[in-house]
């Protein structure tokens, strides 16, 4: 039974804060009753996508880290699927703009909410994820770089179009790419969901239940884009051209994708339009490169999978020819030791009734001499009585 998270609608937005935690407490609590119930699936095994239902906090990691230890050589990320992408932009501040995606679990009864931006390194890596201070402030622009204030606008004032002179191509920092995700209808995902309320999304990106990337290859788009420029610049590569070619990128590689508008307000701060690095092109000819490089490992890696188990399904098979001869030598001995104690135990039965023929023979043999002896013994009688019966008839 598939329980679907409930989606944000205009009433849901227009409750007060008291009002909307209840309702997601309540929400929670039903799905843990259910799930005490087994009648909600349990979540996907999946690291560095999927977090149980009871967990607070999503789950926080560099790109790098989080491609190479998580999504790279996990095949179960191969089945996980991109239903859509949406590219975010912040209210206040300097506009940040992030990217969300939605990606479904192997089984089709999950969803993942992963969210991918960039930010300059510095003090706020570590920041509550749902921090809405993490890049704005209300009195002043700032943009997440090492800790400093970058003031957008002339003069520091938001409300007035126009780049700071001090934004030269020697404003750069280590980029600081971020991967947040969690499952949808927990306490984590609902944390990302505020993250996405407090922006606007301004364009989506869909795909065809047939062409749609898996999670294992937006992982390698996302890992080279940050490889790509490793260096967050004010003027160049900042959160809005990591959003931007990811995006582009995903609609050019993937034909089928379907954008929701022609026409949007990304890369603009207050109506002025932020200067990006062009990488789209050079980003997707790297991701055809490292896939066709990760097909080939992975084919090679497959084979020597295959070869590893048709070896042992070999020696599965060897052993257990070697243990059925071993078991029917053992059952031909147990026929040969039986078929020897029955001999033997003829031979007893034989030995035994030569015994009793012996003994009857013994027997017999005593009965005649005994019947030779009475004979005898009646002879000499008998004599006897007739040397003295002449006698007598002389007197």
């Amino acid at each position: 039974m598939h329980i679907s998270p409930l989606t944000p609608t205009s009433s849901y937005m227009k409750m007060d804060l008291h009002k909307r935690t209840m309702l997601r407490k309540l929400r929670r609590f039903f799905r843990r009753i259910l799930c005490a119930l087994g009648m909600v699936p349990v979540h996907p095994k999946i690291g560095g996508l999927f977090t149980a239902y009871g967990t607070l906090s999503p789950f926080h990691f560099s790109v790098e880290p989080w491609y190479l230890d998580y999504i790279l050589k996990n095949p179960h990320t191969y089945d996980c699927t991109v239903v859509d992408v949406g590219r975010y932009k912040e209210k206040n501040g300097v506009k940040h703009e992030f990217l969300r995606f939605e990606i479904s679990s192997p089984d089709k009864c999950h969803t993942c909410i992963l969210i991918a931006e960039r930010n300059g390194a510095g003090g706020n890596a570590h920041r509550d994820p749902c921090d809405s201070t993490r890049t704005t402030d209300n009195n002043a622009s700032t943009d997440t770089v090492s800790g400093s204030v970058a003031p957008l606008c002339a003069n520091g004032d938001s409300t007035k179009p126009g780049l700071s002179s001090s934004f030269s191509s020697s404003s750069r920092w280590a980029a600081d790419d971020l991967i947040r995700c969690a499952t949808l209808g927990c306490t984590a995902g609902d944390r990302l969901e505020e993250k996405c309320k407090r922006a606007t999304r301004i364009c989506t990106l869909t795909f065809s239940e047939k062409a749609r990337p898996s999670a294992n290859e937006l992982g390698t788009l996302l890992y080279l884009t940050s490889k790509l420029e490793p260096t967050y610049t004010v003027t160049s590569t900042q959160c809005y051209w990591y959003a931007k070619t990811v995006f582009t990128a995903l609609e050019t590689l993937f034909v089928d994708a379907k954008p929701n508008v022609a026409k949007h307000p990304g890369g603009t701060c207050y109506g002025v339009s932020v200067p990006t690095k062009e990488s789209v092109g050079e980003v997707c000819d790297k991701y055809r490169e490292a896939r066709d490089a990760l097909a080939l490992e992975v084919a090679n890696r497959r084979g020597l999978e295959r070869e590893q188990a048709e070896e042992r399904r070999r020696e599965r098979e060897q052993l257990q020819a070697a243990e059925t001869r071993a078991q029917a030598a053992e059952e031909e001995r147990q026929r040969e030791h039986e078929q020897l104690q029955a001999a033997e135990a003829r031979a007893r039965a034989a030995e035994e009734e030569r015994q009793t023929e012996r003994e009857r023979r013994l027997a017999a043999d005593e009965r005649a001499r005994a019947a030779e002896e009475e004979i005898a013994r009646l002879r000499k009688f008998n004599e006897t009585v007739w040397r003295a019966t002449p006698s007598t008839q002389q007197l």
